[in-house]
Order: structure tokens, then sequence, then C-alpha cells
């Protein structure tokens, strides 16, 4: 069945058909490298359906390989502009000073602002005080202190120079040859300046670090006084608002009468106290007497006896007399065995029984009576306490209340004079500490002019390697981007990871050789690697039932010129020379090339058949070569699709079937016509012919996708015109080169020894001659 094969899905990584096919174990020639025969990524073999093929390092380098024209000239063009511009550019000369930065003011009243900017306590204090070093008032002061002979010679080697808005400023060029590098890990900061003067750069440099200096001073002197001035506005502000404060409270005293507020509560919470233990004597003895006495109504409407109820039957009064109404009937019991229920003595001890039982209902009645009058009494207690203590809460919430507002009053005076004497402390302090301000920083080691011999650019040896790495990297990321936008297929990667087939062969190009010669390479043995090529591809059809049961094989090919009719000529070659009767059938009747290439009659062929009934023997040129026939087209078509359609050619096929064991139809190409898809239902399957980078990959998945969607097996692809410099590199990955050799070299080494087995049969003669 056709469905026998399982296709790979889309390879997300390729974005194209991934996986392949599950064919067999591999074979003698190495096919496999890449998901072929034997095992590999995702196509014939052992393991094959398990994931997309990866690029390797040898795709890598035949890309390299490919275009290493792009890396040399990026490289020539980048280091040879590094070498001129380093030795172009003007000298420039950087001069350092080192600053030190304090942590805290030295201020001999200690640090009396404990917000003050200038402190540095974390990193991100530090990175502030690095900003204002960059600050453009910084720069602005130092370009104020250029005066005079010190400004010309700044601005000298900037007389020609121009910006986006005229000539050159002062401010410009001192913000951009100046650079603030702080030391890690400490509080030091580099201040360095560039100049082509050496002397200019090390006084400017110089000019930075004093300018800084001045100007945090500056800063902090002109912040202590606002502070202090706030300070003093803030105080006069906080006084009235303590003044107001003790005015409210002094008058909510009066209102409420709070002078003793705290005897007040005491006492009420000792009367609450007591209440509340009142409350709950009562209300347990309301719950024991409820419980009484719901239990004697219960015992009343279900008609039981009350007596036997603890709490009533342990009344003196009626336990008495249930022991004596026990012992009468006791003793009715044993006299009642000498006497009988008429005699005296039993009349009087019934008559005593029955007295006793009425004397215990009216105990009984008694005892239930005293307990719902205690029952009442222990209701009307229990309100009277709750009622008491509900209103000595209230009180106690009202005093609550008032206590509430009072304490709300008094703490605001407690923190509003606290925050008063607070800024008056802190304004006094403040006062003292402006007039003992200190920088914040110091000069730690001054600039010198560097020496004439030593610029800090251009920096030589950095600028050539720059320009060395900088040419390699450029032009492996140009090699990259042609490589990524060239979209032709040119590896067995783009073919199995992106187009989705096997890769079943590697044909390498054959120089020096006319189309006819080329077409009968196997027969004619002209290139030994060819050769074994399609041993190759012949061997590993024969590996899985399907292609090796496959009677009628299909060769097509996306677009024209793809060496599809080579292939199908040179396979059909192969299988003959193995032994398999083969027919080589030309399907292309717009352009048919079989005949031509073979060098055989093209006035009878397919076409007479179909069309003028000529008899299928009369067509065919048989014995071409031993168990090689081949059938023209006889000509071209104008409808070949009604031709390859018609019942006829299907009956014609059919009857081929039985008379050869492989029958290799060459096909137009996909992408040109559709004669191709006309031919899938009526083969066994089809190899795809994939010239070396002449056919786009999207052009490829697209007419591959059209053989999928045939259900018609693809038995694989072969990659077909290698360049001779590519050759090796396919052949140590599809055909391990060095046992190719060594199998070509065994046949050399045999015909030598046959040419000098005759050579010296030959002599003999000759001498007798």
């Amino acid at each position: 069945m056709k469905n026998d094969y399982v296709r790979g899905g889309p390879d997300p990584n390729a974005g194209g058909y991934g996986g392949g096919y599950g064919y067999g174990a591999g074979y003698g020639y190495g096919y496999g490298g890449y998901g072929g025969y034997g095992g590999g990524y995702g196509g014939y073999g052992a393991g094959g359906g398990n994931g997309g093929p990866q690029r390797s390092f040898k795709d890598y380098f035949l890309m390299f390989r490919e275009r290493i024209w792009y890396l040399i000239v990026a490289f020539f063009i980048i280091f040879s502009g590094s070498i001129l511009y380093t030795f172009n550019k003007t000298k420039i000369y950087t001069a350092v000073a080192q600053v030190q930065l304090y942590r805290e003011d030295p201020n001999a009243l200690g640090p009396t602002n404990e917000m003050d900017p200038s402190q540095i306590r974390s990193a991100e204090d530090l990175n502030t005080q690095i900003s204002v070093f960059e600050s453009g008032s910084i720069i602005q002061g130092v370009e104020q202190r250029l005066q005079d002979d010190l400004r010309a010679r700044f601005m000298a080697p900037y007389a020609d120079a121009l910006s986006l808005s005229g000539p050159l400023t002062p401010t410009e060029i001192l913000a951009k040859n100046r650079k603030i590098i702080p030391r890690r890990m400490s509080l030091m900061i580099n201040v360095a300046y560039s100049h082509p003067y050496p002397d200019v750069a090390a006084e400017v440099a110089n000019l930075f670090a004093q300018e800084y200096i001045d100007y945090n001073l500056k800063l902090n002197i002109d912040a202590s006084m606002k502070d202090v001035e706030d300070l003093r506005i803030r105080a006069d502000q906080q006084e009235d608002r303590v003044e107001e404060l003790e005015l409210k409270l002094a008058e909510y005293r009066e209102q409420n009468n709070a002078v003793s507020l705290d005897r007040q509560e005491d006492i009420a919470g000792a009367q609450l106290a007591h209440l509340n233990e009142i409350k709950l004597s009562n209300k347990n003895r309301y719950d024991e007497l409820e419980t009484k006495w719901n239990l004697i109504e219960t015992y009343r409407r279900e008609g039981r006896d009350l007596s036997e109820l603890s709490f009533i039957s342990e009344q003196p009064r009626v336990s008495s007399l249930l022991e004596k109404i026990s012992g009468a009937r006791i003793s009715i019991s044993s006299l009642s065995k000498r006497y009988r229920e008429k005699h005296p003595v039993m009349v009087q001890q019934i008559q005593t029984l029955q007295e006793a039982e009425q004397e215990l209902e009216i105990a009984i009645k008694n005892s239930a009576d005293k307990i719902q009058a205690a029952y009442a009494e222990a209701k009307t207690n229990f309100e009277m306490a709750s009622q008491r203590l509900a209103e000595k809460e209230q009180e106690l919430i009202e005093l609550s209340k008032v206590r509430v507002r009072y304490n709300s009053l008094l703490r605001d005076l407690e923190v509003q004079q606290s925050f008063f004497q607070a800024l008056n402390s802190r304004m006094t302090t403040e006062r003292a500490s402006v007039n003992l301000k200190n920088p914040n920083a110091r000069i730690v080691d001054r600039a010198f002019p560097p020496a004439e011999d030593n610029p800090s650019s251009p920096n030589v040896v950095m600028n050539l390697a720059a320009g060395f790495f900088g040419g390699i990297a450029v032009g492996v990321g140009l090699i990259f981007v042609v490589a990524f936008l060239d979209d032709r297929v040119k590896s067995a990667f783009d073919i199995e990871g992106t187009i989705g087939l096997p890769m079943l062969g590697v044909v390498p190009r054959i120089k020096k050789l006319d189309t006819n010669t080329k077409a009968q390479a196997v027969a004619s043995n002209v290139d030994r690697h060819v050769t074994e090529t399609f041993r190759s591809i012949h061997s590993a059809m024969r590996l899985n039932d399907e292609s090796k049961n496959a009677r009628v094989i299909l060769t097509t090919s996306t677009v024209p010129s793809e060496g599809k009719s080579f292939i199908s000529s040179n396979l059909s070659l192969t299988f003959a020379n193995h032994g398999e009767k083969a027919l080589l059938l030309d399907a292309d009747l717009r352009l048919p090339n079989v005949a031509n290439s073979l060098q055989l009659e093209n006035d009878y062929g397919l076409l007479d058949h179909i069309e003028k009934g000529v008899d299928l023997d009369e067509v065919l040129i048989k014995e071409v070569y031993p168990n090689l026939d081949v059938l023209p087209t006889g000509g071209k078509s104008k409808n070949p699709t009604q031709v390859l359609n018609s019942a006829k050619f299907e009956a014609m096929l059919a009857e081929l079937r039985d008379r050869y064991d492989r029958i290799i139809i060459d096909s137009p190409p996909l992408a040109a016509v559709s004669d191709a898809l006309n031919l899938l239902p009526l083969v066994d399957g089809v190899l795809y012919v994939i010239k070396f980078n002449t056919v786009k990959r999207k052009t490829a998945v697209a007419n591959v996708r059209r053989l999928w969607e045939s259900d018609t097996p693809v038995f694989g692809a072969i990659l077909n015109n290698i360049s001779g410099s590519l050759s090796t590199y396919y052949y140590s990955s599809y055909t391990d080169k060095t046992y190719q050799n060594y199998y070509i070299q065994q046949e050399e080494a045999l015909e030598d020894e046959i040419e000098d087995e005759v050579a010296n049969k030959a002599e003999p003669a000759e001498s007798k001659s």
C-alpha cells in the first residue's frame, strides 16, 4: 500500500517539512550522516523520526567557504580604514586629577542636617555626586575660570572646528573632552581631560576638580542659610499652634467638668464590676430554675410522673412519701400471699397506700409550685440586674467619650510642644554651623602634563586590534546575512530540514563532457565517483520493501534544467547493470530529451502508440544497452495532459509492468506544468531531483507538498550537480571517501593487471612473428 510510509511533519527549526521516512538499518556505503539510509536526523534509518535535522559544523564551514570573499573584502576595508585613521589622527593628551569625597561634612559641630544632599550614605548618594560633577553648572564654572592666555591656548586647536550650530564654543569643547571616572569600592573620583596640548589638559583637569569643590561648598552654605530661615518661620508657626491647643484643652475641661475625670472613671468601673457579678449570679440562678420548670412542663404535657425528676424526688416530704408508698406496696405484696383482697388486713394496707399516694400527689404539686415561684422571682432579679448594668455601662461609655476627646487634645498638645522645642534646638544648631561649613571633598593628586611621547589617543595597538577583529566580525556577519537571504537549496540540511525529504544521494558535477556522454555516464564509467553514487542510490532503494518492490518510478524536479533526464537515464542503466529488466520512459511530451541524450531517433514513440494505435513493440527501442529498453515520446504533443490521462496510456503502463522489472518515467518539472501530477496515481513512488544552488527552498517546499497531498510515496531527493570544490564535503558526509577511493583504486589496479597480462601475451606473439 502507498500509505506504508511514515511522513514527517513540518520541522519548526527549519520552517518546512521535517522528519522523513523510517527506512532500514543502513547501507555499506555509509549513507545516513544527515538522516539518509542508515540512521540519522529524521530521515531514512533508525531513530530517523525523533526530530528534525540540525546544522552541523560542516554546514557552517560550507557557508563560509562558499562566501569567503565577503570576509576578505570586509576585513580589508575595515582593517585598512583603522590603519589610515590611526596614523592620520591628531595626537591627544589626557591629564588626570584625583578628588576624594567625604562621607560627611567635616563640620566642628558634626552633621547638623541628616538629610544634607552632600552627605554620602549609599551608592545612590555617590552616583548623585558624580552626576553633579558631570553637570553643566560645573562646565560653565570652568569656562568662566578660563581667562586670557589660557583661554587662547585652549581654543587654538579648535579654531576651524564646527558644530551643527556653528563654531565650537568653549562649553561644548569642555563637555566633549571631560571624563569623570569613579574609583571602584572607594570615594575617590578621577577627573580626566583630553587636549592636544599637555599643559592645557592638566590645567583644565585641575580647574574641574577645584570648581566641583567650590560649587558644592557654595551649595551647602546657601542650603544652610535657607534652612535657618525656614526653621525660624516654622518655629513661629509652631508656637502659635501650641498656644491654640492649650486654650482648647482648658475650655474642654471646663465644659465637661473633667477636672476629676480619672476618679469618676475609677468609681464607675468598680460599680460596673459589682453589678456584673450580681447579674452573673442571677443569671446562673435563673438558668437553673428555668431548666427545672421546663422539665416540669414537659413531664406534665407527656403525662409522666413528676416524681421521676430528681429535684422533685429529692424533696424531704416527697422522698419520705415515696419510701412509705414503697413499703406499703411491699407489705401488700407479702400479705396477698396469705390473705384475700377483702381481708381486713389487706383492706387497711390498701387504704394506707391510697392515702400515701394522695399525700404524694399534693407534695409533688407543692414542690412544683415552689419551683415556679422561685423561677419567676429569679427572672425578675435577672432583668433588674441587667437593666442596672446597662445603665452603668452607658454612664461609663459617656465618660470614655469625654476621655477620648480629652486625651486627643492632650496628646496633640504634647506633640506640638515637643516639635516646637525640636525646631528651636535645630534652628540654634544650624545658625552656629553656617560659619563652620567646610568643603565636602579635597584634591588628593593634582593633574600634571603628560609626556609628549605618551599620547592617550590614538592607541595604535587597540585601534589595529579593533580593525583586525572588527573586520573579521563584520565579514562573518556579512556572510551570515547573505546566507540568510540566500533561499536556494544547497545542502542536506535544506533538503531534509526544510523540504522534508530524505537524502538518497549526491551526484557530483561531470566536467568537460557533453549531454550525450553524461546521459550514459554509468554505462561508459567516465567518472567512477558518479558511477558509485548511482550504485549507492540503487542499493539504498533496496533497503525498504516499498522502494525495493516499486516497478514504476517517477523522476521529477522543481524547475527545468535540474538534471532530471540525466538522473533518469543513469539510474535506468544502474538497474540494468544489476540484472533487472529496465525501461526508460520519456513522459515529457512538451520538451522530450531522453532520445536526444541517448543519441536515439525520436520519430516513433509513445504518442504514436496512444494517438495512432501503433503496436507497442514497434515504438519500443530495445536493448539500447543490455537489459535496458527505451520508450521515447515520438515527438511533441499539443495536448500532453489529455494523453497522460487517457485510458490507453494507463493500459500501456499496465502492460509494461508485466514486461519489465523497473520502469523509470522521466516527467516534466512540477513548478512548470502539472503533467507529473497526472502520472502520480499510476506510479509506485517518486524520486525528486534538486540541482545544487539553483532552486529556491520555498518553491521546492510548495511543490513537494503537492506530492505529499497525492498520497504517493516519495522515496527521497537526489542533490545533483555539486561543484567539484564541494563534492569532497558531501562525500565526507554521505559516502566515506576513504573506502570509496579504496574500491576505485582496486578497480584501477585490476584493470592495470589485465592490461599487463594482455601485453605479456602479446610480446611472445610479436617475437615469433
